[in-house]
């Protein structure tokens, strides 16, 4: 079975820390955000990631840029397809750029790998940044825990690479141009970005504008209670696969923040 992939364009955004005095932390500008849609021989959509919540772009000063042809729901009914009716959704990693629409997925079965709760659960100091369980946590009982590699349906198999996160995936996707690659943020690691940001600094930011994107009281012993329910029984490790082997497994990659996906309409073109 062949597919079609679909880009989403889901707008910019821009991360600063404004007013925290952080020479040191280089301006994240401008970021595009894509979420994908695949569409198989028989007319089934897959999506792949969620994009982005205005409301929820961390740091002090940051901005967003998207129209209302941007939001996730609206870019699927331009192609005939209804957030509410889409089976299944991907997500490469659970990053808060990538599960900001998720809540629009109401009849959706949620593919995520394992290890990226388990490392939600051993997460270093103001890490937890990085995530916004509000957009998620209510959804637990729609998700399916994947461990490693796993064929999602003919044409489409999901492969833990590691890295970005402990559980980040890629997504393998048979077209009739060839194997494409869905490699989310395989290439990028925002550590330095952070770690840019002295210890003092993080706790204005704690105890300032920055509050809300920490965790609420209690949302870290409801992700325990859920992950232990799960009973499953593998080594925590994290295996970080090279991004050239990542390049490896297909014909063509594709990352979510690709500024060059700006204007395509369909891989592969179908105008063509």
């Amino acid at each position: 079975m062949h597919h079609t992939i679909y880009p989403l364009y889901n707008g910019t955004f821009t991360v600063r820390f404004q007013e925290l005095e952080t020479p040191g932390f280089p301006r994240v500008d401008d970021i595009p955000g894509y979420a994908f849609l695949i569409v198989d021989d028989d007319g089934g959509g897959v999506v792949v990631d969620t994009g982005f919540n205005p409301d929820n772009v961390p740091g002090v000063g940051s901005t967003c840029t998207r129209d209302a042809s941007q939001e996730i729901p609206a870019a699927l009914d331009s192609l005939g397809f209804r957030a509410a009716d889409i089976p299944l959704v991907v997500m490469t990693h659970m990053h808060w750029d990538h599960t900001g629409g998720m809540e629009h997925f109401t009849g959706a079965r949620f593919y995520i790998q394992y290890f990226d709760f388990m490392q939600m659960l051993h997460l270093n100091p103001n890490e937890e940044t990085y995530y916004c369980p509000d957009h998620w946590m209510g959804l637990l009982d729609r998700v399916v825990p994947v461990h490693g590699t796993c064929g999602l349906k003919p044409g489409i198999e999901l492969v833990r690479t590691g890295g970005h996160t402990h559980g980040h995936q890629a997504v393998r996707v048979r077209t009739s141009e060839g194997v494409v690659v869905l490699g989310g943020d395989s290439p990028f690691n925002y550590d330095f970005l952070w770690k840019s940001i002295s210890e003092e600094n993080w706790q204005k930011y704690r105890e300032g504008q920055g509050a809300r994107f920490y965790w609420k009281e209690g949302m870290f012993g409801r992700l325990r209670e859920w992950v232990d329910s799960l009973d499953v029984d593998v080594p925590y490790i994290h295996e970080k696969m090279p991004l050239r082997e990542i390049h490896k497994l297909g014909d063509r990659m594709i990352f979510a923040h690709d500024p060059s996906l700006k204007g395509v309409v369909s891989i592969p073109d179908l105008k063509n």
